[in-house]
């Protein structure tokens, strides 16, 4: 019973990284665990009866596996992963739930008859599968939530991907769901402290950015209105602010003043970010109007020319430092790849719609594909990455202005 306990609520973390993955392991574990050596002993195994039943039934595992593989292979995409969190936010905790139920009925047939069929008055202790399986569902529904709120750090600053950072992350929740059911059943107590410090620690990240967030504002002398410190002037009296704050990487303010103040706007419109009071901003189209002070983005041509004059003035240095990466053969594409995309295209395909986006990409990835094959040959692979990076630069150019111009993506009047 402590196992079965164990298996389940420990599952939970599992399931809020992916919906498909786990369940195939844990129904996979279950039909071939009684031949595995290692695992015909474990407690968990042992109980299991000798016939199958709906869970451990070759469809359905054959069925989970498949749902499996198209889960991580769109989780590698930063459009289609953020359509597979808005699904997952409702079907994870069913897996997670269906999963219980077909645990408690691999072990106990009885069990599973009454919950296929219905009409059977259950008995105590299947009352006590039913209010596990609950339990299991309802933690996975706020650990689902918990790291929603985790993962919006990143996407907030880096909502394509263009450094990598989530791409390791989807991997890594691929290996904590693959394995983790599995070492659960061999470690069940060291891995339900895991799996307890797992959830403190996406706790605690989401409880430190919230207090970055607030220590981010401080009260605008004129009208006391929470200003961000990065902000360039209030956006309620529209008092400038003395001294802003620099924005890092992901956009979040840093504690280090504003080297360049007339740079300042396009930095903070660069990061997604109202040039103005420094709100975040929620639409993929360059005109739009800031939900906090009304500034419409991008409506003045001269923003546009000196916007595009500030991503233009990094072409030259990106292409020295992309080539010297292209010269290290198979091993420098990565780094020289991730470097472009950071410094010359995020600033414009952040605000490119997601289906624009999507056919752009496809759109230049077999020339790419083309490129990559040849980057390992010395001569040649030295150009390799500096034309990647140039023909993104000037693709993902033309697209921003072209969506930019486009009247029927323009803002309503406020």
């Amino acid at each position: 019973m402590l196992a079965s306990i164990l298996q389940s609520l420990g599952s939970a973390t599992f399931f809020a990284s992916r919906a498909f993955v786990p369940a195939f392991i844990t129904a996979l574990l279950l039909r071939i665990g009684p031949s595995l050596p290692w695992l015909e002993d474990q407690d968990l195994i042992a109980a299991l009866p000798e016939a199958p039943h709906w869970f451990t039934s070759w469809a359905c595992i054959v069925l989970l596996g498949l749902l499996s593989a198209v889960e991580m292979l769109s989780d590698k995409n930063s459009d289609a992963r953020h359509a597979l969190d808005e699904f997952g936010r409702f079907v994870k905790p069913v897996m997670a739930v269906l999963t219980a139920l077909g645990l408690a009925g691999a072990l106990d047939g009885d069990f599973a008859k009454q919950v296929l069929e219905g009409g059977v008055a259950p008995k105590q202790g299947d009352l006590g599968a039913g209010l596990l399986a609950t339990l299991t569902g309802v933690a996975t529904f706020l650990l689902v939530g918990l790291r929603a709120l985790v993962f919006e750090l990143f996407r907030e600053g880096d909502e394509d991907d263009d450094a990598g950072v989530q791409g390791l992350m989807s991997w890594a929740e691929d290996v904590w769901a693959a394995f983790g059911p599995l070492l659960l059943v061999l470690f069940p107590i060291a891995m339900a402290v895991l799996v307890g410090l797992v959830t403190l620690l996406l706790y605690l990240m989401r409880k430190r950015a919230e207090r970055r967030e607030d220590d981010s504002r401080a009260p605008c002398p004129g009208c006391q209105q929470p200003t961000y410190r990065c902000a360039v002037r209030c956006g309620q009296c529209a008092r400038p602010v003395e001294s802003p704050l620099d924005v890092g990487f992901f956009g979040t303010t840093i504690d280090r003043p504003v080297k360049d103040r007339a740079r300042h706007p396009y930095r903070l419109a660069e990061k997604k970010r109202c040039p103005v009071c420094a709100t975040r901003l929620a639409e993929r189209i360059p005109r739009q109007h800031c939900p906090a002070c009304r500034h419409e983005t991008f409506a003045d041509p001269a923003f546009v020319e000196r916007y595009l004059g500030d991503v233009a003035a990094r072409l030259p240095l990106t292409l020295v430092f992309c080539a010297l990466f292209s010269l290290v053969p198979i091993a420098g594409l990565m780094p020289g790849v991730i470097y472009y995309r950071v410094a010359l295209v995020a600033p414009f395909r952040r605000y490119i719609p997601r289906g624009r986006g999507m056919a752009v990409k496809w759109g230049i990835r077999i020339l790419f594909l083309v490129l990559v094959s040849v980057q390992w040959i010395p001569a040649v692979g030295g150009i390799v990455v500096p034309t990647m990076a140039l023909v993104n630069y000037l693709v993902w150019r033309a697209t921003f202005l072209a969506v930019a111009r486009e009247p029927e993506l323009a803002p309503a009047a406020a």
